[in-house]
């Protein structure tokens, strides 16, 4: 899914200068911290502003760094695929897994911009987060991998053939980074207001948000893969993750310093 490219920050500067110029404007800034799954997220925002210059309804953005991981993992994993060898030849690879596991990690910088309602007990937004990814990467390890070979025409079993890419592998673990793009993703929140004071209030709500693309789309060989050169082989492990379209639930706390207008 494709989105023009549009000067977001400008735009949200221009609404906010316009609405903190209205007499009855009520200004809020928020520091919080949000937990979510099953995509395990860590949330925080140093400085989110909202501003209500429309009695109870109001729009809100600011900075948010969101911290993602997610993990998948397998035991006793076995494929079977039918190859065809350099000499014409119909091979059978196949290979057994006894654990592995993929851990799939992410810094995001956001910009969310969420229209909002709130009373004095109540707030709910709805808006986008327009995110970038840093230091994108998986991290995966495996043990106990077996190859075995199998030539139907010879009727023969290839076992503890090293060069042909066929004997038990040593335990292995590896990182791999990955280039991904600006994620718009839909975001939704709602919960209570606990007012400490005039200027002071606590927030406690619950949290969804849900990728609108992708953040990347890989074309990736099977996990285990059989590559065979000039009169040798070898066994090649890669990571599953061909695409990234996160989404997750949580909770979020917020404390919030409240000036200006009428509450």
């Amino acid at each position: 899914m494709k989105f023009p490219r549009i000067p977001v920050i400008p735009i949200i500067l221009a609404v906010l200068v316009q609405a903190m110029a209205a007499h009855s404007a009520v200004l809020e800034f928020d520091i919080y911290y949000g937990i979510g799954f099953p995509d395990f997220s860590f949330s925080n925002a140093p400085l989110a502003l909202s501003v209500y210059p429309w009695k109870n309804f109001g729009l809100s953005s600011g900075l948010e760094y969101s911290m993602r991981k997610k993990i998948k993992s397998h035991e006793n994993v076995e494929a079977s695929m039918n190859i065809i060898d350099n000499d014409g030849d119909d091979l059978v690879f196949k290979y057994h897994i006894d654990k592995y596991s993929e851990e799939l990690s992410t810094q995001l910088l956001q910009i969310p911009v969420l229209l909002k309602f709130r009373s004095s007990y109540f707030y709910a937004g709805a808006g986008v987060k327009i995110g970038i990814p840093q230091n994108v990467k998986v991290n995966m390890s495996y043990k106990g991998l077996k190859t075995d070979g199998y030539l139907p025409e010879l009727d023969a079993h290839l076992h503890d053939l090293p060069g042909l890419g066929f004997i038990v592998q040593q335990d292995s673990s590896y990182e791999t980074k990955i280039k991904a793009k600006t994620l718009f993703m839909l975001a939704l929140e709602s919960g209570v207001r606990i007012k400490l004071n005039k200027n002071f209030a606590l927030l406690f709500g619950a949290f969804a948000d849900y990728a609108l693309n992708k953040g990347f789309n890989r074309n990736l060989p099977n996990t285990v893969e059989w590559v065979e050169y000039i009169n040798e082989a070898s066994v090649n492990v890669s990571d599953g993750w061909k695409e990234w379209q996160p989404w997750s639930v949580g909770g979020v706390a917020k404390l919030s310093f409240i000036f200006g207008g009428k509450e």
